[in-house]
């Protein structure tokens, strides 16, 4: 493995990098950056094709790393480094491509489609993270954070490379979609536990922001809630989609009876 030692802040490529701290450096570079030496071996060893480049602190660090040999590494100093590590975690940093998301068509494919609004990467890498688990797509409405982001790579895990993952609408321009059978998470609703999951070949689920939810878009028809004790005013907006998903993946499995 070759490594290119960066010494100079002004150096292009290191400005560059920089900018895949925020969105839009993110989205016009179609690249980003990933940090955790445990992340970036997952991200190593099954996404190979999508590393660009490893960016170190010290050489000897990428010995315990499945970096292939024809990766590019790049070498930077302490100050230059730690501009770009924002965990402080001192470990490599990975360079991944991070395309453009295709548009949503407007239908639901078979098995569940989740659709996001949440603002907050680590929500939002979080919950991607547990629809690759619980089989799910997913939709990133247009209030949404960007997926690329440090921060929601984190949570997400290779997660994010994992799950069909789609650019949509707002959730405003969301319920105008009143033919498909897309089902809101509210407070106010029918026991997601009684809800009949298994009739829908294809379904959708979908979350309110944090904080303000979606209660003034949503008829209440097609609202369900996750019951909660009396003292308890709301569950964090991932964990709430993280329960409806597990409940409907639940509801259609087969569940051999007990002796």
């Amino acid at each position: 493995m070759r490594i290119t030692e960066i010494s100079s802040a002004q150096n292009p490529r290191y400005k560059n990098w920089l900018k895949l701290l925020d969105g839009r450096g993110i989205k016009k570079q179609e690249m980003a950056l990933i940090a955790g030496r445990k992340v970036l071996n997952e991200f190593l060893q099954q996404f190979p094709d999508r590393v660009l480049g490893v960016i170190l602190k010290k050489a000897e660090d990428a010995a315990p790393l499945a970096v292939p040999e024809d990766c590019p590494a790049y070498l930077l100093p302490h100050d230059l480094f730690a501009a770009l590590d924002i965990y402080g975690i001192r470990e490599p940093l990975l360079l991944v491509s991070a395309p453009p998301l295709p548009e949503w068509d407007g239908s639901l494919a078979e098995g569940l489609t989740v659709f996001l609004p949440f603002q907050s990467p680590i929500n939002l890498g979080t919950t991607i993270r547990s629809a690759a688990a619980f089989g799910a797509s997913v939709v990133l409405l247009h209030e949404a954070a960007m997926p690329y982001l440090p921060k929601c790579l984190r949570a997400s895990g290779p997660a994010i490379f994992q799950v069909p993952l789609f650019r949509g609408p707002s959730l405003e321009q969301l319920a105008a979609y009143g033919h498909l059978p897309i089902f809101a998470l509210s407070p106010k609703g029918e026991n997601i536990f009684g809800f009949p999951f298994a009739e829908y070949a294809g379904i959708g689920l979908v979350a309110g922001m944090e904080g303000p939810g979606l209660d003034a878009f949503w008829p209440e028809e097609k609202r369900l809630s996750i019951p909660m004790a009396s003292n308890v005013e709301s569950l964090n907006a991932s964990v709430a989609m993280g329960i409806a998903m597990a409940c409907r993946l639940g509801s259609i499995e087969q569940v051999p009876k007990r002796r």
